[in-house]
């Protein structure tokens, strides 16, 4: 018999919220929507779940510590101190975790690049502006902000 873990499931421009699933890996695979990776947060023991291919998603969150970014659903489970599963959050990873993903991401495309910062895209585009000629263009795409009805 397969026992669940209480995890979060973090869309993109909502609050992160809880959610229990069976602990097996098709579990995070069928939630997900697809193959996984995984990322990990220590000393919490929490891992990141994430589509492995996340082509054409929307960025999500910023990772803590500015080190990039995770595009589409992820979710968030614990990890055991024993065995090879996963492991239920605990309420308080759960509370850290809510408290840091909170606020969905607000990024920027600049062409293919995305940018999470608005200095960053600011001196991009001030770049820019010098190099275009008469006529030429760039696509900015904007993602995120503050949830619908908030």
């Amino acid at each position: 018999m397969t026992q669940n873990m209480d995890i979060l499931i973090v869309e993109p421009g909502k609050a992160p919220r809880p959610a229990v699933i069976p602990n097996t890996l098709e579990s995070v695979e069928t939630v997900l929507g697809r193959a996984v990776q995984v990322g990990c947060f220590l000393p919490q023991k929490v891992l990141l779940f994430s589509r492995e291919d996340t082509t054409g998603l929307a960025p999500n969150r910023c990772l803590p510590g500015g080190n990039g970014y995770v595009s589409g659903t992820f979710l968030l489970c614990g990890i055991p101190e024993k065995g090879c599963l996963f492991a239920s959050l605990t309420a308080g990873q759960q509370k850290e975790f809510q408290d840091i993903f909170a606020r969905p991401g607000e990024f920027m495309m600049v062409g293919s690049t995305v940018y999470a910062d608005p200095d960053d895209v600011a001196d991009v585009v001030y770049g820019l502006w010098d190099t275009l000629s008469d006529g030429d263009t760039v696509v900015l795409t904007k993602w995120g902000g503050t949830e619908s009805g908030a």
